[in-house]
């Protein structure tokens, strides 16, 4: 190709006439035809890969709402290209585009990858076109006989994804085993991939309490080892700019889930816990929120033909948290064999006792016949130091399962014993507790089942039945956790979702089992979308009394750009006996309000405000509120969240002006300007 076509979101440069076209003939929704034509172009000039989507679309009205790249994926429409530039054992890039052009990226090579790249849409009578311009450098490790590539087209109404290359076992745009060779691609791997050097420059004005005004740098390297692997430092990180409200007063019983946020962590997260667990709890022997943000960190990734490799170590202050991962994949892909270690040392006073160590070694293998059944099981072992593990014999964990499946259906479950003293420190398992408060063995099975129907036609868009059943005992025998749930969920073609939850549970907490109930009924309305509107109510016995919850929630679009989103939440707990304070009613409240405007597709602006306040129902396994609220003995405490970000998006920089901390339970009175160069490659990459 003499001549690059123009990047407009239309399809009149000559130049896509000669471009190689493919027709979207495969529906993974209904597992037929696709209900309504696409049509891709591919061309490349050596150094960049360019390609366009003709998408016609009558069924439905087109939704773009999203202008801010990578935010929001999968709630508008879309059209993705994968891309496997070394075959399927290597590393894979998917790009994806709104019908106006806002743009997301993933890749197996980093979580946080933000290369720049060009998409431009335009909604035009009876569907949309797409232009993409992705440069090749930006993607590791090609020659012209290993590139493969699939294209998707998603359609958020329906719930449809249009593909190229599908079958009645694809799993979707990233299933290498659908993908196709890319003919005619130059060779990039003698290209030896750029190093990366992010250095920031950190600026902040804070109370003594935030720690104080303060001046730093830091630096984020990857130094590229082969083509398929980098060697990534983390000096002095700082993760201010990553904050997320998790903040929730859904009702739980077990401690609660985070999930992670700091880039160190994140952009490595693909290598590791690479396991299957089909109707259980969480079990992760590698779970980073636990791990305090190190002063220094380090880790290798990358990919060696079937074999998937990492370690990093974290170090921090008198404590160093450190994990190796490896992985074996064959070929088509349906079989593999992992292999972590996850190990914490250190003197810190946060830790239980000095000199502390916890070794947790864990393995995992599947097979799977791409058709219609799999096979698995795992296997850990924990050692340390008897401030932490006083019985050796209870600190191992198995597990074997498997499951028959279908286009639309799924029938599966494991057989597991999880030791008393099986608990990673920087893991995550589910421990019921016993009267002495010691985590007790959980020895049992879980099993679920599902069936999704797609109408053709009619009001419905999908209709799913699912159920759940677990049960678990302790090491003498009593039950120490129970769960039957049913239910069903129904989403009509204009995205009203209605879902009815029917069951009871039981967990063990100081030794007596406790009903831990939660029946709901939920009712959405713009399911899916970036503007969803639910309301949810849930009842049942938890705990020494009845609890009643209610979720209310709605984000709706304030001019073009704009998104305002409102939740008020409640709980209210009535005691079978007043505890003894007097009280026999326990009731939390959450309220939150945020507006984000999308300045561009490259800037934008948050503003965020929480409080919670009051007491919790008990058992309560999450996070509590505890600044007493003067005037009110009855609350457990008030804590309001005030916060504000501006983010501004550059090739080779990043600019951060940020109030407070959203994820922290209360105001964080700092403001703080941050400054990100990446020098080499660019970020992620």
């Amino acid at each position: 190709m003499a001549t690059a076509p123009v990047i407009d979101g239309t399809l009149t440069d000559r130049v896509w006439q000669s471009a190689a076209q493919v027709q979207f003939g495969y529906d993974r929704l209904t597992h037929g035809d696709s209900a309504e034509p696409t049509t891709a172009y591919l061309l490349t000039d050596g150094k960049f890969l360019y390609v366009a989507f003709d998408a016609k679309q009558t069924r439905t009205t087109v939704v773009a709402n999203q202008r801010n790249n990578n935010t929001g994926v999968d709630t508008d429409d879309e059209v993705k290209i994968a891309l496997w530039p070394s075959g399927k054992n290597g590393i894979s890039y998917n790009f994806i585009s709104t019908p106006i052009g806002t743009r997301y990226q993933y890749s197996t090579e980093n979580l946080s990858y933000e290369p720049t790249w060009n998409a431009a849409g335009r909604i035009v009578p009876g569907g949309y076109v797409i232009t993409m311009r992705i440069s090749l450098s930006i993607m590791r490790g090609g020659s012209p006989n290993t590139w493969l590539v699939n294209l998707t087209r998603f359609e958020i109404t329906t719930g449809a994804l249009y593909a190229w290359s599908g079958g009645q076992s694809f799993q979707g745009t990233t299933d290498q085993n659908f993908a196709r060779p890319l003919l005619g691609m130059p060779k990039t791997a003698a290209t030896r991939p750029q190093p990366r050097i992010g250095v920031y420059g950190l600026a902040s004005v804070a109370s003594p309490v935030a720690g104080g005004s303060t001046s730093r740098m830091g630096a984020d390297i990857s130094i590229p080892l082969t083509p398929n692997t980098s060697f990534i430092a983390a000096l002095h990180p700082d993760f201010s700019n990553v904050e997320q409200d998790q903040q929730t007063i859904a009702p739980t019983a077990y401690r609660r889930f985070f999930n992670e946020t700091r880039p160190f962590f994140t952009q490595g997260a693909n290598y590791y816990n690479n396991y299957e667990c089909d109707a259980c709890n969480a079990e992760v022997s590698l779970y980073t929120p636990a791990i305090p943000t190190p002063r220094n960190g380090y880790a290798i990734e990358g990919k060696q033909g079937p074999i998937t490799f990492a370690g990093f170590d974290a170090v921090g202050f008198n404590r160093s948290d450190a994990a190796q991962s490896v992985i074996f994949r064959n070929t088509p892909q349906n079989f593999y064999v992992s292999a972590q270690r996850v190990s914490v040392n250190g003197t810190s006073p946060f830790l239980p006792g000095p000199a502390f160590r916890d070794n947790t070694v864990q393995f995992a293998t599947k097979l799977d016949d791409l058709h219609h059944k799999f096979i698995y099981a795992n296997y850990g072992t924990e050692t340390a130091t008897t401030n932490w593990i006083t019985d050796p014999a209870q600190a191992h964990f198995a597990e074997i399962g498997g499951a028959f499946y279908g286009p639309n259906s799924f029938v599966g479950g494991g057989l597991r014993r999880i030791g008393g003293q099986y608990n990673p420190f920087d893991g995550f398992f589910t421990h019921a507790f016993d009267a002495g408060g010691n985590t007790t063995a959980m020895n049992g099975y879980g099993i679920y089942a599902q069936h999704i129907w797609i109408p053709n036609g009619g009001k419905f868009k999908s209709i799913n039945f699912n159920a759940f059943n677990d049960s678990y005992h302790a090491a003498g025998g009593a039950l120490a956790m129970m769960d039957l749930n049913i239910q069903l969920d129904l989403i009509t073609r204009n995205l009203w979702e209605f879902m009815q939850n029917t069951g009871s549970s039981y967990f063990m907490v100081g030794g007596q089992l406790v009903p831990v109930t939660q029946e709901s009924t939920r009712l959405i309305y713009h399911s899916g979308t970036s503007t969803p509107t639910s309301l949810i109510y849930a009842h049942g016995r938890f705990g020494p009394g009845r609890l009643d919850s209610w979720f209310r929630s709605t984000t709706m679009r304030v001019g073009p750009r704009g998104l305002l989103s409102l939740e008020a939440d409640d709980t209210r707990q009535y005691l079978d006996t007043p505890d003894t304070a007097g009280l026999s009613t326990y009731v939390q409240w959450l309220e939150r309000a945020s507006f984000t405007y999308q300045i561009d597709a490259d800037t934008s602006m948050a503003f965020g405000v929480r409080r919670f306040f009051g007491p919790p129902p008990i058992p309560n396994g999450g996070s509590t509120c505890t600044i007493p609220r003067a005037g009110d003995p009855g609350a457990l405490g008030f804590c309001p969240n005030i916060s504000f970000a501006f983010h501004r998006r550059l090739p080779h920089d990043e600019i951060y002006v940020i109030y407070g901390a959203a994820g922290q339970i209360i105001t964080s009175p700092q403001f703080l300007i941050k400054l990100i160069h990446y020098a080499g490659a660019e970020k992620g990459t």
